[in-house]
């Protein structure tokens, strides 16, 4: 999950490289391009044609585009909202996630996890401020992506059981690539070439975002693994600030702080129930 973490921040400040030339969908057809380009030869190297062929089409179509939708909102609110603040938003996924995990895979929710949860939450609610802050279009929309990442983390968690890392990984990027051509109406934009860099980091990074997150969800529980995301908003708060000028004020510090704290205890806490057992 760290390593998912730290691939999703570059993948977000690629996409905020990008933004300024090109909308999402161009955004997310540059994400999947080069990110089948990276995967084919894995997934053959690591597994062969067993990496490409599954009995689970509609399983993984359905997670795609709900995943799809995610992506968008989210590639739209990097070009529209300072980036603690999309990243805060996006920290609602632990919370809806925890939620359908419980409503659909029947896992267990402690009060220590709950804990872990609602004051993530607060943090969230002390960085944006809502009726403080005016509500913007993006805003909502980095909302429905929030909820979408969600949906498709516990989708992967119920593919993990017959489905290896490597070929969700591959018909995500697949699938995904003909959505987003279907999206710009099959036209790629060559991109300039001070903005390469960022065209392939931005398919390498997510590309290691999604291997890290399956490889999560199939070896913990989704309510375990989830609130370790919240992590994310003291660094991006950081990128935004170092990067990019964005204002550090006394709420972005105190709801990160309090979030850290969050997601320390529910570490340290998992390990003493796994050694406990």
């Amino acid at each position: 999950m760290l390593g998912t973490i730290l691939s999703f921040a570059l993948m977000q400040t690629s996409g905020r490289e990008l933004s300024g030339e090109h909308d999402a969908a161009g955004v997310m057809l540059y994400r999947s391009l080069v990110g089948v380009v990276l995967m084919t030869p894995v997934a053959l190297a690591f597994g062969g044609m067993q990496n490409l062929i599954t009995k689970r089409p509609f399983a993984h179509l359905t997670r795609n585009v709900v995943h799809f939708i995610g992506q968008y909102g989210w590639f739209y609110g990097v070009a529209h909202l300072a980036l603690a603040n999309v990243t805060a938003l996006n920290l609602m996924m632990p919370i809806f996630g925890v939620i359908l995990a419980i409503a659909c895979l029947g896992e267990r929710l402690t009060w220590a996890r709950s804990a872990v949860i609602l004051s993530g939450f607060v943090g969230v609610l002390i960085v944006v401020r809502p009726g403080a802050i005016p509500f913007e279009a993006a805003t909502g929309v980095t909302l429905v992506a929030s909820f979408c990442y969600a949906a498709s983390i516990v989708m992967v968690k119920a593919m993990t059981a017959t489905e290896p890392t490597l070929r969700i990984v591959f018909y995500m990027m697949a699938m995904q690539c003909g959505m987003a051509l279907a999206l710009t109406g099959g036209e790629i934009q060559a991109p300039q070439p001070a903005e390469i860099p960022w065209v392939i980091f931005v398919g390498a990074s997510g590309l290691l975002a999604h291997f890290c997150m399956t490889r999560a969800v199939s070896v913990a529980d989704a309510n375990v693994i989830m609130p370790i995301s919240f992590l994310s908003l003291p660094l991006m708060a950081a990128i935004g600030y170092a990067f990019y000028g964005e204002r550090l004020d006394p709420f972005t510090i105190g709801g990160g702080g309090l979030i850290i704290g969050a997601t320390y205890f529910n570490v340290v806490w998992s390990q003493r129930r796994a050694a406990e057992r």
